[in-house]
């Protein structure tokens, strides 16, 4: 069974949906009560950085000095383009233009991948600079132990955004080579709009989790 979308391009539609609309509202839906539940667990890292920011200000300063703002800042930006290739894709995706999509996600992936890599040396940095206080080593600030919380908060916050967006980059990786066969738009569309709101979502935590660790108190 097939339908076409609004805007001309054709959708093959699984036999319990009625048609091309339904398929894609459950498929978004779906996906929207998945983010919800990841919401939640991020929203209680925010939660208890917000306490210790109101409890512990200095120790706070003190953390947020050693972590590189500079790194943060150009991630935020990387990612904020990341969101403008994968909507690309996704315009690109329903109006059929398989070879646009194809490279809009390429270039997504390729954007993430490079948060990635930044991240990683963020993270390579703090250890040389003795800023994992989870790891067998000296503590730079283990003269104030509740900038020890807040370290150990951004290094798990920042962890699991991390492992999302790197799980993100595969998934897209993965999307990108499957739409390079011929009349996977045709069928497999609603995938790529499903897939953009997770993407979309990692780059809105990030957005969040930036000022909440790097700007804030600092």
């Amino acid at each position: 069974m097939s339908d076409t979308l609004a805007d001309g391009v054709g959708l093959h539609v699984i036999e319990q949906f009625v048609d091309a609309e339904q398929q894609r509202h459950a498929g978004q839906l779906g996906m929207w009560a998945w983010l919800v539940t990841e919401l939640l667990l991020f929203a209680g890292l925010f939660l208890v950085a917000t306490v210790l920011r109101v409890q512990y200000p200095e120790s706070v300063h003190l953390a947020v000095s050693h972590l590189k703002f500079w790194i943060g800042a150009t991630n935020t930006g990387v990612l904020i383009v990341s969101s403008l290739t994968m909507s690309g894709a996704i315009q690109a995706s329903r109006l059929g233009l398989q070879r646009l999509t194809v490279y809009c996600m390429y270039a997504t992936a390729a954007l993430g991948t490079l948060f990635i890599l930044l991240k990683l040396y963020e993270w390579y940095d703090d250890i040389v600079e003795h800023m994992a206080p989870w790891l067998n080593q000296p503590y730079e600030l283990a003269f104030d132990k509740p900038s020890t919380l807040f370290t150990n908060l951004y290094w798990v916050t920042t962890g699991l955004h991390g492992l999302h967006l790197t799980t993100g980059v595969t998934i897209l990786m993965v999307l990108a080579l499957q739409a390079r066969a011929e009349g996977y738009l045709s069928r497999h569309q609603n995938r790529i709009e499903v897939f953009g709101l997770y993407w979309h979502f990692i780059d809105l935590i990030w957005i969040i989790v930036f000022p909440m660790l790097y700007v804030i108190g600092r």
